[in-house]
């Protein structure tokens, strides 16, 4: 990939627009559209260009096609962070035949095609060619240039459709309507499946004998047609086993003859091949494949009922032979029923004398039937007796007249249970007749009235049966054992035990005082008392299958609720009745004898969901709070306090009405001397204790109760003697966090009494966030300082950040650090661990020490600013700034993000036994030049980059440092600093650092991967070194402990010349390169690019220490000359003479 030397996308535009004039089609209009198309790119765009004919080497010739393919030498121009091309890429080619005459009409026409890389034109033909990416061909037909109607399949319906019409003249089948039904199928081919064809009777061979059925099978020798989507041509399947289905009497061709054709077609899901006719008997054939015969039968070619087990309904009928039970009704009926033969068990008529072993069950019986149920076999495909099987014989009393009830009653019992038939006991006298069932119809079906069970399994993992219909008729027989007295409430009572709908429902009853002993009372002002209930509750017993008194639930406990005045039994009666009854189902009604008052029975659970003043259900059952109560509650209490003014006390009144929850607080009027200890804290603002405290809701107790002696916020409104509604407004407004109103009895002023969890005390402003209420300080308030210079920049910081974030940026006194511990130290900061204590959680933080900084607070705050500016996202989060307290020097806040300097990485590997391959080493550097690469790309340097300013994880890096070397009491702006191996020559010159100075910082760094040793650790870093260094002098490296590609790289990057030396984008691409060819394993491929990736794995694999331990590169670096230094420093007193070194 070729770079282009344009320094932003901008400036690529620029340079693009000024180039007009430099190329031209030889067409006005051709030019103009292309220098429109060029003038509208956006970023990531490829540039729409004019394209020589002789840059395009063609690959595939178009021949008689639209497209061709060929490859562009050049390449496309794109932007994506640099301009660069994509030399020697693949295209396609779509040439515009009749394209000569250039009009308005045919630039629309290029226009709609959308083409992303060009415009060319062939000299000799002079036709105009639409240069698109390799992947155009994927979408649009080579031949006619139209998009594919199917993409993956690369199907182009107008050619295709122009093949097979090409073809009609090739076939007939001698019959007008048959060649038209089959040529509208052919045009509705897709290109999925098979094409519908007329096949010729003697391409069929090996057909076999039909006998009387209707299908039979043959091989097809030429095969079915299909389109091949990997081909892209039509290819048929020779040689293909098929189903014939016969048409006798299919010589008359007629409209019904064929809507019958099409119906048997579109019932076939898989694949049809097409017709055919036998010459010598006429019959014409429908051809399907061999899959034919799993859904349709044989014999009489009707669809399977039951596909699966290939059952046919009407051939399995038909070989059913029936018995006559003597009643034409009942023969009726069970011919009705075997017609309704679903593919299980056939329903007859059963001789009575087949049932052996007959055990009576209660009314009915249980037995052996010897003979057993015709069922169909799906392995033999007929059906078959299933001898000696056990039965259930339901006795039909009361049946000797066969009536339409009679046999709809048969019908009932057939619906819910597995019937085999019917039978009649010969014995006896009555001529009982007798459903039969399977052994299983007693666990689905209830043995009263055959209805099947509602089933299920309860908590306890038992099963339930229950019939609704039995337990309603079971109620509405018993309704004659009890009342109330009153016919009214009888009929109220009666109509909710008719409305049960499960076996668990409560029934709901009339009880009798009496069943209630050991009477308390409860809240008998609201008309609640609880009792033990001696019979206890009415449920369904599982295990019984009936409605009984459950033993654990006699003596149950439960609460009454009295219905006062309710002797007169009136409509507003009975319709109160009514909607409590909807609202809580309870166990039932009941009445006292002496007050004849009426009483609901709930059971004692009652109170956990309803309120036991108004009865409502508690929206919220954890709260046990009933609004409409505590409202009133609120409400009667007006009387019980004033402020003295009627303004105050309605709108505190309507305040105290909003409340929606339990935890609302609930706003009031504050008698001042509720207030002790008084302390202000601004002229208008005081914090205090409020003796009784604010009114809080007691779930347990179920009523507000105070919190004693809560420490509240006074914000007093001055000048507030004369209440307006300005000022109520402002109170409304802030409403949710307020206590309530107060007044001072000597200024007459007003007060509003506020939460300190949700105000700033020293401001009286409401937080913003989770910080804020935290650290019990507004953002405005932890950025005062004494310094007005550090107040303004942390209020200029904030306004860059994000008020929800809990990162703020914050002036953070020294005293909220603990556990401070020095981690590192460079020639200009000291950086130290610490647990911030005064933060959110209590986080780990790095503090940078800036050395001499506490005289120069300007430069310092701008260097906090310009680290604030970095765009790039390898550096650390900025949190804040500080002061020591004991040197004043101040403090950059960062995070602490678990990073490891290059030795403490080292370390790391070799504790946890890892290696450090090649492989791991080239991944690092890729980190750090990909990450350098994103420094250079948002126009910064980093002026100091060297090994120990690179921090490892185990997945990340960061460099560090950037815009914060130097020291910060120089004001001389030539003064150099740096580690004196890692800068480059030009810059120990004298001259502006630039990004290819960074590059020869990053060739060192490469030198110490490579060698587990600092540059020029074995000489003293002076004014020696300096002069070595702009003379070309450079670390020394045997290449047997490095490939000759990696040091070829590491050379280009220390080249004395910095305009020589390969940008990060290069370096970048070069190091994946060796990356990546250590991932190929195995033998080379023939292609050129892995021939090239074997060269350089090749390299690396001969290197001597391929397998580097950690712990060697840690002991390789012991040796290192005493006057070797590699912190940051002032270079200038051993540069001064080098401005005037000329190599």
């Amino acid at each position: 990939m070729e770079s282009i030397d344009f320094e932003s996308f901008v400036a690529g535009e620029k340079i693009i627009a000024e180039n007009f004039t430099n190329w031209t089609s030889g067409n006005e209009l051709i030019d103009n559209f292309i220098q429109k198309r060029q003038l509208e790119i956006k970023n990531n765009e490829v540039v729409f260009e004019w394209i020589p004919y002789s840059r395009l080497i063609i690959t595939k010739e178009a021949e008689d096609n639209c497209l061709a393919t060929a490859i562009w030498d050049e390449g496309p121009l794109s932007y994506d962070a640099v301009w660069c091309r994509k030399s020697y890429c693949k295209v396609t080619l779509r040439f515009l035949y009749d394209s000569q005459n250039i009009t308005d009409e045919f630039i629309n026409k290029i226009e709609s095609y959308g083409a992303n890389y060009g415009m060319s034109q062939n000299p000799d033909t002079k036709i105009y060619i639409l240069v698109f990416d390799d992947k155009y061909s994927d979408c649009y037909c080579r031949k006619c240039g139209n998009k594919y109607k199917i993409q993956y399949t690369k199907w182009c319906e107008p050619c295709q459709m122009n093949y097979l019409k090409n073809n009609f003249t090739n076939w007939t089948s001698g019959n007008e309507k048959i060649d038209n039904f089959i040529q509208e199928k052919q045009l509705k081919y897709n290109g999925s499946g098979v094409v519908f064809e007329w096949i010729l009777y003697d391409e069929l061979i090996g057909i076999k004998e039909l006998g009387d059925n209707c299908l039979t099978t043959a091989i097809w020798e030429d095969g079915p047609l299909h389109y091949d989507k990997n081909e892209n041509e039509w290819i048929r399947t020779s040689c293909k086993q098929v189903f014939l289905r016969f048409f006798c009497s299919s010589q008359n061709i007629t409209d019904d003859f064929i809507n019958k054709i099409e119906s048997y077609l579109s019932d076939y899901r898989r694949y049809y091949y097409g017709i055919s006719q036998n010459p010598d008997t006429k019959v014409y054939i429908l051809v399907f494949d061999d899959e034919y015969s799993d859904c349709y039968c044989e014999k009489c070619g009707n669809k399977y009922g039951v596909q699966q087990n290939k059952w046919c309904k009407p051939c399995q009928i038909n070989n059913i032979t029936n018995r006559t039970s003597g009643n034409k009704k009942i023969d009726n009926f069970i011919r009705e029923e075997q017609l309704k033969f679903g593919y299980n068990t056939v329903f007859e008529w059963i001789p009575y004398n087949e049932f052996i072993e007959i055990k009576e069950l209660g009314k009915d019986s249980i037995a052996i039937w010897k003979n057993g149920p015709l069922c169909y076999n799906a392995n033999n495909e007929k059906l078959i007796r299933e001898s000696y099987k056990i039965v259930y014989l339901k006795n039909l009393y009361n049946s000797p007249d066969i009536t339409d009830g009679f046999l709809n009653m048969i019908e009932t019992f057939l619906k819910n249970g597995r019937g085999y038939g019917i039978s009649q006991n010969s014995n006896s006298d009555t001529k009982v007749y007798i459903l039969v069932f399977d052994d299983k119809f007693l666990d689905d079906c209830c043995i009263n009235c055959g209805i099947k069970y509602y089933k299920y399994y309860n908590i306890y993992n038992l099963e339930v049966k229950w019939c609704k219909p039995c337990q309603i008729n079971y109620l509405k027989d018993n309704f004659t054992n009890w009342t109330s007295g009153n016919e009214k409430i009888d009929e109220i009572i009666q109509k909710i035990q008719l409305n049960i709908n499960n076996h668990d429902d409560v029934i709901f009853e009339w009880i009798p005082y009496n069943e209630f002993i050991e009477i308390n009372e409860m809240d008998r002002e609201n008309g609640f008392d609880t009792a033990i209930w001696k019979m206890g509750p009415l449920f369904y017993n599982i295990e019984e299958e009936r409605l009984m008194r459950i033993s654990y639930k006699k003596y149950e406990k439960v609460c009454l609720k009295y219905l006062h005045n309710s002797q007169n039994i009136t409509d507003e009666f009975l319709n109160q009745v009514e909607s409590y009854l909807k609202r809580n189902n309870g166990y039932g009604l009941s009445q006292n004898p002496d007050t004849k008052d009426y009483i609901f029975v709930y059971d004692n659970n009652y109170f956990e969901e309803y309120c036991e003043k108004c009865g409502d259900r508690y929206k919220n059952d954890d709260e046990k709070w009933c609004k409409p109560c505590h409202v009133n509650h609120l409400k009667n209490n007006f009387m019980n306090w004033t402020s003295g003014n009627s303004k105050i006390d309605e709108f505190v009144q309507r305040l105290q009405l909003k409340i929606n929850k339990h935890n609302d607080v609930i706003f009031e009027w504050i008698p001042y001397n509720e207030f002790i200890s008084i302390k202000e804290t601004r002229n208008d603002l005081a914090t205090a204790i409020w003796k009784e405290g604010p009114l809080c809701y007691n779930k347990i107790e179920r009523k507000y109760k105070r919190r004693l002696n809560e420490k509240v916020l006074l914000k007093y409104l001055n000048d507030s003697q004369n209440i307006n509604y300005i000022i109520l407004n402002k109170i409304a407004n802030s409403f949710g966090e307020d206590y309530g109103l107060s007044q001072n009895p000597t200024t007459k002023d007003f007060i509003l009494v506020l939460q300190l969890k949700h105000h700033c005390q020293y401001c009286g402003e409401k937080y913003n966030n989770e910080f804020e209420m935290i650290n019990k300080r507004c953002i405005l308030c932890q950025a005062n300082h004494e310094n007005d210079e550090i107040n303004d920049f942390v209020k200029e910081m904030r306004l860059k950040a994000d008020l929800n974030s809990v990162v703020v940026f914050q002036w953070i006194p020294y005293d909220q650090f603990n556990d401070i511990k020095e981690i590192g130290k460079g020639g200009f900061s000291t950086v130290y661990s610490a647990v911030w204590d005064g933060s959110l959680y209590n986080e780990n933080v790095i503090l940078k020490c800036i050395h001499n900084s506490r005289n120069f607070l300007d430069k310092f705050l701008n260097k906090v600013k310009a680290y604030s500016n970095q765009m790039v996202d390898n550096i650390f989060k900025l949190y804040g700034i500080s002061q020591n307290s004991d040197t004043k020097d101040y403090i950059i806040v960062l995070e602490n993000a678990k990073y490891r300097n290059f030795n403490n990485y080292l370390n790391y590997l070799d504790e946890n036994n890892e290696s450090f391959t090649w492989k791991e080493r080239l991944n690092l550097l890729v980190d750090i030049i990909y990450k350098l690469y994103k420094i250079h790309q948002y126009k910064m340097i980093h002026r100091n980059l060297h090994i120990g300013n690179i921090l490892l994880s185990k997945d990340k890096i960061v460099i560090s440092d950037i815009g914060l070397y130097g020291k910060i009491d120089d004001m001389d702006e030539t003064n150099i600093y740096g580690v004196m191996p890692y800068v480059a020559p030009e810059v120990l010159k004298g001259k502006l650092y630039t990004k290819a100075a960074d590059i020869y910082s990053f060739s060192m760094i490469m030198y110490f991967i490579a060698t587990g040793r600092q540059p020029f650790a074995d000489c003293a870093h002076d004014d020696v070194l300096a002069l070595n260094i702009c003379n070309g002098i450079r670390p020394k490296i045997n290449e047997k402990i490095a490939p000759k590609c990696y040091v070829d790289l590491m050379k280009k990057c220390w080249d004395s010349n910095p305009d020589n030396r390969p940008n990060s984008i290069k370096i970048k691409e070069m190091i994946y390169l060796f990356y990546k060819s250590l991932e190929h394993t195995g033998d080379c491929q023939k292609t050129e690019q892995h021939c090239e990736d074997c060269k350089i794995r090749k390299q690396f694999e001969e290197t001597n220490d391929h397998e580097r331990n950690p712990l060697s590169i840690i002991n390789n670096q012991s040796t290192i000359h005493t006057q070797a230094i590699y912190t940051s420093r002032l270079l200038n007193p051993f540069t001064i003479n080098l401005s005037k070194c000329d190599n």
